[in-house]
């Protein structure tokens, strides 16, 4: 079974050491030369609670190494989601599945365009990760991936690829409504990323901080009047309580769009909270709040990116 990792960022990597460490011929494809050299040079080196191991694992910059993979796992940042579509094609067979777990909304759709629906399998997950040097991953400990067939329900396919996931050393749940998941973990971002991007916070900080935790509560409510027009199955009585519960159980982690301001990177602003207003403005629906959280990260992005 021959997998492939596009993007060697913290959950490429973390997602890359667990199938190697269960035996998966896996390779990273990471266009980052720095990634790229570093795990040459000294392996992959990725922590996981008081674990620290080094994996010897295969990583090219170049895809064309790594033609007609069995499945290939999306995992670089929705901004690069076309760039890298397009290289896919270049090693993409017949039977070839790609699976996107990324964060915000429409990557599906992005990356179907392009490499066709036949080929292209929606999911989430809950491991978290930080890249804290090129070649040096923080993973959480525990984690699940969740999939299923992007018009509702599962099939063969999905069944094939939970079994290789779970080969790989994953515990993977089949679901009926994907999309639902991904509107749920979608809320998560929307209400921690962009706060605690703009405000230099911890996850359980944008809730903790009472001046915070109002504009969370503003953010998740215009995602949900978004979501119910939109007709998408959400347990909307709880859900701002589900965003809530994620910022105390991951109250020390830096989010991703945090790790990247720190970085002085692009974020995915527009696939999270951005998307919240293109969605709003398409359906007539007012989402203020997101705007504005989408308008200060990309002023962010332009000051240090000048």
């Amino acid at each position: 079974m021959k997998i492939v990792v596009v993007g060697a960022g913290s959950v490429g990597t973390l997602f890359g050491s667990i199938l190697y460490e269960h035996g998966m011929d896996v390779t990273l494809v990471e266009i980052r030369n720095e990634i790229v050299e570093a795990i040459h040079k000294d392996g992959l080196k990725v922590t996981r609670g008081d674990s620290e191991k080094v994996f010897e694992i295969d990583i090219t910059n170049n895809i064309i190494d790594v033609e007609n993979p069995d499945l290939i796992i999306f995992a670089v940042k929705s901004y690069d989601n076309i760039t890298a579509a397009y290289d896919c094609l270049k090693i993409i067979g017949p039977e070839t599945i790609v699976l996107t777990l990324q964060n915000g909304i429409g990557n599906y759709e992005t990356i179907s365009n392009i490499l066709g629906e036949k080929h292209t399998v929606i999911g989430t997950t809950t491991f978290g990760a930080t890249q804290y040097a090129p070649g040096c991953t923080r993973g959480s400990e525990t984690g699940e991936i969740s999939i299923g067939e992007y018009k509702g329900g599962s099939s063969e396919r999905i069944k094939n690829i939970a079994e290789i996931l779970r080969s790989g050393g994953f515990t993977v749940n089949i679901v009926n409504d994907v999309n639902s998941l991904v509107w749920t973990k979608l809320a998560v971002n929307v209400g921690i990323n962009a706060i605690g991007a703009l405000c230099r916070i911890s996850n359980g900080e944008t809730h903790s901080i009472e001046s915070a935790s109002i504009i969370q509560k503003m953010a998740v409510e215009e995602l949900m009047k978004v979501a119910k027009k939109k007709g998408i199955d959400l347990d909307y009585n709880s859900l701002y309580d589900h965003v809530v519960d994620v910022t105390i159980t991951t109250s020390t982690n830096k989010c991703s769009m945090l790790q990247d301001v720190e970085k002085r990177n692009l974020t995915e602003i527009r696939a999270i909270n951005g998307a919240i207003v293109d969605y709003g403005n398409s359906i007539n629906i007012d989402t203020p709040i997101n705007l504005v959280l989408t308008n200060l990260m990309i002023a962010t992005e332009t000051s240090y990116r000048k």
